[in-house]
């Protein structure tokens, strides 16, 4: 069984096979093809050779019938009678009795006229062509052909056909396998030589031998081989120093990172402390303003509320910056809490989509830098999702069990084409490379009309 199974998997039986299949296939429509013509060209040849003769003897038989010369029409049948597939002639009157009737099977009875030769079932081909003269009906001429004639020059065709097909599947199978044998052992060696390659070994050759296709492939593979072997070398080496850098161009993000959010805190507490001073101090200013002035001088009743109006709109930006640039309840409640109220603030700016949050395990000691970039990673996250998603649903899951922290941010929106989710805008980008940074792993999942979910897991140092 083993044996048989191993047979039929083999590239020389499989060659084999479909050659002689695929000439059998040619062959028997070549040979069926061909029968078809023969038999077309046999039956079209008979109805014309019967339309052109009918046509003549009804032509011919009409002045003799109007002379009542039966004589000399049936001298002249009797010349025709001798065609080598007319069976019998029969020329009836305008009453249809039976004037004259020649031949071997002459029917007793009016046979049913056929259309066409290929359509007869009796082996005789009947036709009828009335007779005229002036215009007037004289009669009707009756002809019937025999098909055997034509039926044994279609069988011998048949035969013929079907012999040498026959004789070209041997040969094409004899040839098959003298030339398959040779190519298929070459073709073996050469499938060896790859497999020992594939397996790691860079020293093997293969024998060229004859300067042919299959030669020439063995010696282009041996050059193959031998560059592979180079451009592994430098690829090796190269990969090394690939890692190096990958693994320096993730530190240096990891730093630059950091610089990034101890500038944002730096600028966030200046804002705070500097220009909130200042606004405070124009508010106060503005307020003693409008207390000390007369109440009969609008004009500086109205500027100072303009001032007040001012300045108190510049302080909601400022706080506002603020809180892009740094949350302070994340420095001073921890990270649950600024999530809470950055996902909070979220629901109010978007009363249509609801979004949900599941916090578990302890989160508590994750560090500054691990803090930092989940809370920037939802607020991108929602960022987008407002923007882009029209989703009604959002739920972000952060849970910390054992050595790794997972967070998944997923949604019920538009999501993203399959053939272009593979590119990543900036905002994914950002995110996948502040996750990296911290040696972490970043994926996505989206199609069209299904959403889009974020996965991340982060290990704790």
């Amino acid at each position: 069984m083993l044996e048989s199974a191993s047979l039929f998997r083999s590239l020389r039986f499989r060659l084999i096979a479909s050659v002689v299949t695929i000439e059998i296939i040619m062959l028997s429509l070549l040979v069926w093809n061909n029968i078809s013509i023969i038999h077309t060209t046999h039956t079209d040849r008979l109805r014309d050779t019967a339309k052109s003769m009918i046509q003549q003897i009804a032509n011919t038989s009409g002045n003799h019938m109007l002379a009542v010369d039966y004589a000399t029409l049936e001298q002249y049948l009797s010349n025709i009678i001798n065609y080598k597939e007319l069976s019998y002639i029969a020329i009836v009157d305008r009453d249809e009795n039976t004037v004259i009737a020649l031949g071997s099977m002459v029917p007793d009875a009016r046979p049913v006229v056929d259309t066409h030769p290929a359509q007869v079932s009796d082996g005789i081909y009947d036709i009828s062509r009335d007779i005229q003269v002036a215009g007037q009906p004289m009669g009707r001429v009756l002809l019937g052909f025999s098909l055997s004639l034509m039926d044994d020059a279609i069988y011998k065709s048949r035969n013929r056909g079907i012999t040498i097909a026959l004789i070209e599947i041997v040969l094409t199978i004899i040839v098959t396998i003298f030339i398959g044998l040779g190519l298929t052992r070459r073709l073996g060696m050469l499938s060896k030589a790859a497999g020992e390659v594939e397996a790691g070994n860079y020293s093997v050759t293969v024998p060229t031998e004859i300067d042919d296709e299959v030669g020439k492939t063995a010696a282009a593979f041996n050059s193959m081989v031998a560059k592979v072997s180079k451009r592994t070398r430098q690829l090796l080496q190269e990969e090394e120093k690939t890692q190096q850098l990958l693994s320096e161009n993730r530190l240096l993000i990891q730093k630059s990172l950091e610089v990034q959010e101890e500038e944002r805190k730096h600028l966030a507490r200046e804002l705070h402390d500097e220009l909130g001073q200042c606004i405070t101090a124009i508010q106060a200013d503005a307020e003693s303003i409008r207390d000390l002035s007369p109440q009969s001088d609008k004009r500086v009743i109205t500027s100072a509320d303009a001032i007040l109006n001012v300045s108190s709109h510049i302080y909601d930006v400022v706080h506002s910056m603020i809180h892009l640039l740094r949350p302070s309840v994340l420095d001073n409640l921890g990270l649950i809490e600024a999530l809470k109220e950055e996902i909070d603030t979220w629901n109010q700016r978007n009363p249509r989509t609801s979004c949900i949050y599941t916090f578990d395990g302890d989160l508590s000691e994750l560090g500054e830098n691990i803090n930092i970039t989940i809370y920037r990673i939802i607020q991108e996250c929602l960022t987008n999702i407002s923007k882009h998603a029209s989703a009604k649903h959002v739920s972000i899951e952060l849970n910390h069990h054992g050595e790794n922290l997972r967070l998944t941010v997923s949604d019920d929106g538009v999501g993203m084409d399959a053939n272009t989710s593979g590119h990543m805008g900036l905002g994914l980008i950002g995110m996948r490379e502040r996750i990296q940074a911290l040696n972490g792993l970043f994926s996505h999942e989206t199609s069209s009309g299904n959403g889009f979910r974020i996965n991340i897991r982060i290990p704790k140092k």
